[in-house]
């Protein structure tokens, strides 16, 4: 190993590296920093940086060092540890052992030793003694893969024959591919795959400590005793030899140990299914009076007979004189558990006594407490005067009581019941006495199971099967004693399925949705405000929805070239009246109220993650359209409408607050403002940077924070709420104009494992309402004297903030889904 001394290669890495340095030795040198340049001109900027991030986890313990960020640009070292070159000989060592895991059998690595900086001089108390180090890996090329055996069979061993021909079968899943840069990681993944592979095809008792991986460097024709008698031949693999010196390659072969129990390459049959629905935890006693329910070697053991023994047997994914699977093992624990009927779920297989070459099984279940009954009671107070309803110093009081039934008809049958009351009055002198009430109702009846008949032969295999039935009725009234607003009864109904495919898509398929608002007994004073503002008028249109057609669907994807990239698909459609709206002429409320329309929205979701450094960047982009085809003059219900703002949103805006379009801006009414503002049409894009603060309590309580923009907005097909005004309807040679654009900082409080509470703060960096959109196309650069708004109580910088920021406060991270 060598060691260099330069003070050249680049300038005062002792300097201006963190913000600050806290409990430092005294008088000693200290690990200060730590450089590792990658030396290797085929690899990019970003398969460098990779590379170098995981030679720096080979650095010596004592050379690593702890540095906290704080706001992404203020970093903080923690108790350096005293430098010793030894440190560095051993970091050199490991990351020469690294490089070649990952393919690079030439590497070598150096490193220069910068001299000790001194900082503070003359100060005993803040002295420091720095030292950096900059390691220099020079990889050379990459080993990459050559040929690739699974399993051969050059031993002669007839038992291996199964593997051998299994794994072929299976060889479009291979994770080694020629050509492809050699790892040990992608080797061990390979090892991994075969292991579940084999495990899932009745291979009980095969391990990962049953395989190995055989690689070889070695040219083979060099070795050829019979080269030396032709000439031409010698000189064409001398030729190849020297190619290979420059693009060196390498073969991989796994191989089954050998000497290994015969066992390990028997295949086993499931045999006997022994299944516990009552089991009250401990062990199991053959000595408790059990009533035994047989069927195809399912043996339903139970003692009281909560649960019907078709009901067990149809949520099982075991199925007897089948292969073994541990794949099945695991979603017949994943369905069972989604039953939301037990507890604890316990599955344990077990060598069969009546056949070596079976498999029995015990699956022990602890029920849930059949019924769960809940309550809670709510209570707000709002002061402030608000300019829409004339409402203030308002109390209001709400009880919700819950029923919850886990096993109705002793199939697993799920009811839930909820009531909500709630009551708001007024105190003196404004709006004193009763001022409005709320009652609602919801009941979910949910069956683990869907008809097959009406899905392909397929159907059986997919995971979470349910057929869901949901009900609302809602009755507000807001105009107690004739002097309040409106009164408002809701009344909704879904019904329809819900299944996840192997692939892991979760579809909601609803053929029959029911929904309808009504308004009536409204007050003289709201109907003149409904009558003065288009916006709030379209927010109480009502009407009936009646559709037969209701899907949607997520999937999560894994990026195979990137282990840290992830992305999911979102997709919903809906209709109304499709089917119903034919029958206009001999139903009477399908002609006046039934509103017919088709909308379809969609999301999609990428994130890069790199847990090394917690940090995360999050891509996500939605578009979404609704269009009412039975009526050319009028927009998309409100109800059914998008909208922009909030939390998950434009968060530079308050929910409901953005749009449609580039109409004019809504004046500040008071801090309680109302916002109504919605569209048929959204388009919208965000990225967000998310990054660790502190960690408060380790794996327990983190400070986290983000950086974000979001782009976007929603217009109408038609403007019949602004005659006149073209700017609420979506055109293509607007959309620049039209586009919002916004920025801001966010801050997270992580209670890991349980939820995390944040609050995001953004800015207005193109605001497409009037009149801002009138100067620039609304984009609105920040000035440093805008900074005294921030804090100012006067009513010129409240208008400045209610004009360009918003402070939005949500639970969980945005765009999660």
């Amino acid at each position: 190993m060598q060691l260099f001394v330069s003070c050249a290669a680049f300038k005062k890495p002792t300097r201006r590296q963190y913000t600050k340095v806290k409990k430092y030795p005294i008088d000693k040198p200290f690990v200060y920093y730590n450089e590792i340049k990658v030396v290797n001109d085929k690899l990019s900027k970003d398969e460098k940086t990779v590379l170098g991030d995981g030679l720096r986890t080979q650095l010596d313990d004592s050379l690593q060092t702890v540095v906290k960020e704080s706001f992404v640009f203020f970093k903080k070292l923690e108790s350096p540890a005293v430098y010793d070159t030894a440190y560095a000989v051993n970091s050199a060592r490991n990351m020469e052992i690294y490089l070649k895991t990952e393919g690079y059998y030439n590497g070598k690595v150096n490193y220069e030793l910068f001299p000790f900086d001194t900082i503070y001089k003359g100060d005993p108390e803040k002295e420091q003694i720095r030292v950096a180090t900059k390691f220099i890996a020079n990889t050379g090329p990459v080993f990459r893969i050559d040929s690739i055996a699974i399993i051969p069979n050059d031993s002669g061993r007839n038992y291996l024959l199964p593997l051998q021909e299994l794994s072929n079968r299976n060889l479009s899943q291979s994770l080694l591919k020629k050509g492809k840069p050699f790892s040990e990681q992608l080797v061990s993944g390979e090892m991994n795959r075969l292991v579940e592979l084999f495990r899932n095809n009745g291979y009980y008792n095969f391990s990962r400590d049953a395989i190995y991986a055989d690689v070889d460097t070695v040219f083979l024709a060099l070795l050829d005793p019979l080269l030396a008698l032709d000439p031409i031949r010698q000189f064409e693999v001398f030729q190849e030899a020297q190619e290979r010196r420059k693009n060196p390659v390498i073969n991989v072969y796994i191989r089954t140990k050998p000497n290994l129990n015969p066992s390990v390459f028997q295949q086993f049959t499931n045999n006997k299914i022994v299944v516990y629905p009552e089991f009250k935890g401990g062990d199991k006693s053959d000595s408790i009076p059990y009533i035994d329910s047989v069927r195809n070697s399912i043996i339903v053991r139970f003692h009281e007979g909560k649960y019907k023994p078709s009901f067990i047997r149809r949520n099982l994914k075991l199925r007897t004189d089948s292969l073994y699977s541990a794949l099945k093992v695991s979603q017949t624990a994943e369905e069972l558990n989604k039953l939301n009927v037990w507890q604890v779920i316990r599955i344990q297989p077990k060598l069969s006594t009546e056949d070596s070459a079976k498999i029995d099984y015990d699956i022990l279940l602890i029920p849930y407490k059949r019924y769960t009954f809940s309550t809670n009671l709510e209570g707000v107070f709002n002061q402030p005067l608000n300019q829409l309803t004339g409402a203030g110093n308002l109390v209001g009081l709400g009880v919700n009581f819950g029923l919850q039934d886990r096993n109705i008809a002793k199939q697993g049958i799920q009811m839930t019941n909820t009531l909500r009351t709630g009551i708001e009055f007024g105190l003196p002198p404004i709006n004193a006495g009763l001022q409005a009430t709320e009652l609602t109702f919801s009941n979910s009846i949910t069956w683990p199971r869907i008809p097959d008949k009406l899905f392909t032969r397929k159907s059986r295999r997919w995971l979470n099967r349910k057929t869901f039935l949901t009900s609302n009725i809602s009755i507000i009234d807001r105009n107690i004693n004739k002097n309040g607003s409106f009164a408002l009864t809701t009344v909704s109904s879904t019904f329809g399925w819900q299944f996840q495919t192997p692939k892991n898509a979760l579809w909601r398929v609803s053929p029959l949705n029911v929904e309808y608002v009504n308004l009536y007994d409204i007050s003289t004073n709201f109907q003149e405000q409904l009558n003065n503002n288009p916006f709030l008028r379209n927010s109480f249109n009502q009407g009936f929805v009646l559709g037969v057609v209701n899907v949607g669907y997520k999937q999560p994807f894994r990026i195979k070239k990137h282990d840290n990239h992830t992305a999911a698909l979102r997709v919903n459609f809906e209709e109304s009246g499709a089917l119903f709206g034919r029958f206009k002429k001999s139903v009477k409320l399908f002609d006046e109220q039934l509103f017919e329309y088709v909308k379809a929205d969609a999301e999609f979701r990428y994130a890069i993650t790199n847990p090394a450094r917690n940090r995360e960047l999050v891509f996500r982009g939605a578009v979404g359209a609704g269009y009412l085809y039975d009526n050319d003059t009028s927009n998309m219900p409100f109800f059914k409408q998008f909208a922009g703002g909030g939390p998950n949103s434009m968060r530079a805006w308050p929910l409901r607050s953005l749009g449609p379009g580039a109409s004019r801006n809504d004046p500040r009414t008071g801090r309680n403002q109302f916002f109504s503002r919605s569209g048929d049409m959204l388009i919208e894009g965000n990225i967000e940077y998310r990054y660790n603060i502190w960690s408060i309590w380790p794996n327990t309580l983190i400070l986290r924070g983000a950086l974000f923009t979001d782009i976007g907005n929603v217009w109408n097909f038609r403007n019949q709420s602004n005659r006149g005004n073209d700017t609420v309807v979506f055109q293509l040679k607007n959309l620049y104009r039209d586009l919002s654009v916004s920025v801001g900082t966010g801050f997270r409080l992580d209670f890991v494992g349980l939820f995390l509470i944040r609050v995001d703060v953004g800015y207005r960096l193109k605001n497409p309402a009037y009149p801002f959109v009138l100067t620039n196309d609304g984009w609105r650069i920040p000035k440093f004297s805008d900074a005294a708004n921030l804090f100012n109580g006067s009513e010129a910088a409240r208008n400045w903030r209610y004009e360009n920021m918003n402070i939005s406060l949500g639970i969980g991270l945005p765009f999660q889904f």
